[in-house]
């Protein structure tokens, strides 16, 4: 009985150190992450405030850029607005059910 408790504290003594060891693994990669995004800026050397005013200028300007290319491949839309027309007498205001023009047909068409 005293056997068989050990051997389970033991397993899970086990798994706790195994599962202990891949966080701590996974712990400084994320480390080394976070500095290597640091250091990035230092080995630039620091930054002026005009300098950052600069940097954030250009990519706004970049931004607008970039707007107006998409703007400018698509369709563009109508200034102004023609109105429909009918399709019997080309009037705008009606359409071709509406309208109080009739159009006289022959026999000869109706027959065909």
């Amino acid at each position: 009985m005293f056997a068989k408790g050990t051997s389970k504290v033991m397993y899970q003594l086990a798994l706790l150190r195994a599962e202990n060891q891949n966080l701590r693994a996974a712990n400084e990669v994320l480390s080394k992450r976070r500095r290597a995004k640091k250091q990035r800026l230092r080995q630039g050397g620091s930054l002026s405030v005009q300098d950052g005013q600069d940097i954030q200028g250009q990519r706004d300007v970049e931004v607008q850029i970039k707007e107006e290319r998409q703007a400018g491949s698509g369709r563009k839309p109508r200034v102004e607005i023609r109105a429909r027309r009918c399709g019997n007498c080309g009037e705008p205001g009606h359409n071709a059910r509406t309208c109080q023009i009739v159009v006289e047909t022959s026999e000869e068409d109706d027959s065909e």
